[in-house]
C-alpha cells in the first residue's frame, strides 16, 4: 500500500531529523478501550473536565491520563485514588488490562449504538485487552471482540479491536493494527468517526501526550484505514467491488488555555473497486475538495469527504461543567472550500459532579441536514460492514437507503451510591424527515444498568428497551462480568 509506506517513511524522517531537538520525549503509551467500560470511562471524562485534559478525540492514551491525574491529587483525592487503582495494570510491562463477558437475550434484531457492529440479539459477547511493553519505544497491544448469535442466518463475529503494534515516542507514536478512533469531543455520538461500526484495520500516527510549544498545547492524529467491500462506481453506470475502499483522516487540535480546546478533523473515503490510487489524488482532495468532489465527473471525482470543527470549554466553580460544540459538513457550500455544506451541529453539556460528588450528568443534541453518509461513487456510502461510521442516530437512514434531515437527543446519568454501586441510565431520541417511500417514527431508547462489585470484579445487570424509527418495539436483558 503506497500511502501506508509513505506514512512510515515520513515518520522515520521526522524521528531522525527532530528527535535530538525534543527534550521531553518519553515512552509510547497504551490506550484506554473506547465504548467498553462505561463506569471507568465516565471517571476519565470527569478527570478531563476538572484537570484541563484535552479530549477532542479518542482513544485516550494512558500517558495523558496519568499526566493529568497529578493535577487533581489534592483537589479531587477520591477520583485520583479510584483512577490510580483502576489503571494500575497499565503500569506493568505485561498485563491483561481488561476482560469482560456478557450474556443477553432479546426479542428483536436491532443495531446497538456505538457497539462495533453488534445487534440486540447477540446472546454472548466478550472483550479482552492487554499489552506487552518490550521497552520505552516498542510494544504489542492485544485485544479482541467475540460475539455469538443464536438466530439462524447470523454469523458469529470475531474482531481484533485494540490489537496493534506500537512504536515511537510520546510525541510521535505509530500504531499498526485495529485501533478504535473516535473523532468527536462528545460521549454519546461522533459525526465523523465513532465505534458504531466494526473496527477497521489501520495505520496511525499521533502524539500520546500534548506537545507544548510556548505554553500552548498541541495534538494531532493521522490515519489510514481499510473499509469493508462494497460496490464502487469507477465509470458512469459501471461498478466494481474488486478492491476495498480506504479511509484516511487528519485531526489537529490546540489548547491555548487549560479550560479551552479547539480542533479540526477531516475524513476522506477513496479508492476501491477499479478506481486508481495515487498520492496526487489525496493532495488534490485535501487542498481542493470542491474541484475534486463537487465539480468533478465520476472518473475525476477523488472520493467522499467530510469535515468538522469542534470546541470544548471547561468551567470551574461550585458546579463545574463542560460545554462542547461541533460543526460538521458533508460537503462544501457556495463553491467555497472553507464553507461547510450539508451541515450537522452538535452541542452538549457535561456535569462531572451534578449537585453532588456522586452524580454525573451529560446531555447532547444533534441536528443535521440531508446528504449524510451517501455518495454517488460508493453504493453503500460511508459505512463499514453495513454500519455507518459516524452518528448512531443515522443508522436507520442507512437501513432505509436514504439521507434526510433529522435530530437526536442523548441524556446520560450515573449515580454512585454510598455502597459504591452505580446506577446508570441513558435515554436516546431520534427523529428523521419522512420521504415518499419511508414514513419514519420518532425513536426512543432507554438503557438502564446497575453495577456492583462481586469478589473484586464488576457485575452489571441491565435492560435496553425502546421503539425504533420504523415503529418496531424491542427489548434486551443482559448481565456482564468485568475483571
Amino acid at each position: 500500500m503506497k500511502f501506508g509506506k509513505l506514512i512510515v517513511c515520513a515518520y522515520m524522517l521526522l524521528f531522525l531529523s527532530t528527535g535530538s531537538q525534543i527534550g521531553f520525549a518519553q515512552s509510547i503509551s497504551s490506550y484506554l478501550p473506547t465504548s467498553i467500560s462505561p463506569v471507568l470511562e465516565n471517571e476519565i471524562e470527569r478527570l478531563a473536565a476538572v484537570s484541563g485534559m484535552s479530549n477532542l478525540y479518542k482513544p485516550y492514551s494512558i500517558n495523558a491520563i496519568q499526566l493529568h491525574m497529578e493535577n487533581i491529587r489534592e483537589s479531587y483525592p477520591k477520583l485520583y485514588n479510584r483512577l490510580r487503582v483502576a489503571l494500575k495494570p497499565y503500569s506493568r510491562d505485561r498485563a491483561f488490562t481488561h476482560l469482560s463477558a456478557s450474556l443477553a437475550a432479546s426479542d428483536e434484531h436491532k443495531a446497538l449504538p456505538n457497539s462495533r457492529g453488534r445487534y440486540t440479539d447477540s446472546n454472548l459477547h466478550a472483550h479482552v485487552q492487554g499489552h506487552w511493553r518490550f521497552n520505552d519505544w516498542f510494544a504489542v497491544q492485544l485485544g479482541g471482540d467475540v460475539t455469538q448469535y443464536t438466530e439462524d442466518g447470523l454469523d458469529n463475529e470475531y474482531q481484533a479491536s485494540g490489537s496493534m503494534i506500537s512504536l515511537g515516542v510520546d510525541w510521535a507514536q505509530l500504531d499498526i493494527g485495529y485501533k478504535d478512533i473516535w473523532l468527536s469531543p462528545f460521549q454519546g455520538s461522533a459525526q465523523l468517526l465513532s465505534t458504531q461500526a466494526q473496527t477497521m484495520p489501520s495505520i496511525s500516527l499521533s502524539n500520546n501526550v500534548p506537545i507544548e510549544i510556548f505554553g500552548i498545547k498541541w495534538s494531532y492524529l493521522g490515519f489510514l484505514s481499510q473499509m469493508s467491500r462494497q460496490q464502487v462506481q469507477f465509470r458512469a453506470g459501471e461498478f466494481s467491488d474488486r478492491k476495498k475502499p480506504l479511509l484516511t483522516g487528519l485531526h489537529f487540535s490546540v489548547q491555548p488555555t487549560d479550560w479551552w480546546s479547539v480542533g479540526v478533523s477531516r475524513a476522506f473515503q477513496f479508492g476501491g473497486g477499479e478506481r486508481p490510487l495515487s498520492f496526487s489524488t489525496l493532495v488534490r482532495a485535501f487542498f481542493d475538495p470542491r474541484g475534486a468532489d463537487n465539480d468533478a465527473t465520476i472518473e475525476e471525482e477523488s472520493g467522499n469527504q467530510i469535515a468538522s470543527i469542534s470546541s470544548k470549554m471547561n468551567f470551574d466553580g461550585r458546579l463545574p461543567f463542560t460545554f462542547s460544540l461541533e460543526l460538521a459538513g458533508e460537503d462544501t457550500s457556495n463553491n467555497k472550500i472553507y464553507q461547510l455544506g450539508n451541515t450537522a451541529v452538535t452541542a452538549g453539556f457535561y456535569f462531572p459532579y451534578f449537585l453532588s460528588e456522586n452524580l454525573s450528568l451529560n446531555y447532547e443534541y444533534s441536528d443535521w441536514q440531508n446528504g449524510w453518509y451517501v455518495n454517488n461513487v460508493y453504493a453503500q456510502g460511508y459505512v463499514n460492514e453495513g454500519f455507518v461510521l459516524g452518528n448512531w442516530a443515522m443508522q436507520a437512514q442507512r437501513e432505509a437507503d436514504t439521507a434526510v434531515f433529522g435530530t437526536s437527543h442523548y441524556l446520560n446519568a450515573q449515580w454512585e451510591q454510598e455502597s459504591g454501586n452505580v446506577i446508570s441510565a441513558a435515554l436516546r431520541l431520534a427523529e428523521h424527515q419522512d420521504t415518499n417511500l419511508v414514513d419514519f417514527e420518532r425513536a426512543w431508547e432507554l438503557d438502564l444498568n446497575y453495577v456492583f462489585q462481586w469478589q473484586k470484579h464488576l457485575v452489571t445487570i441491565g435492560t435496553y428497551t425502546g421503539k425504533d424509527n420504523f415503529g418496531d418495539s424491542f427489548s434486551q436483558v443482559k448481565i456482564s462480568l468485568e475483571y
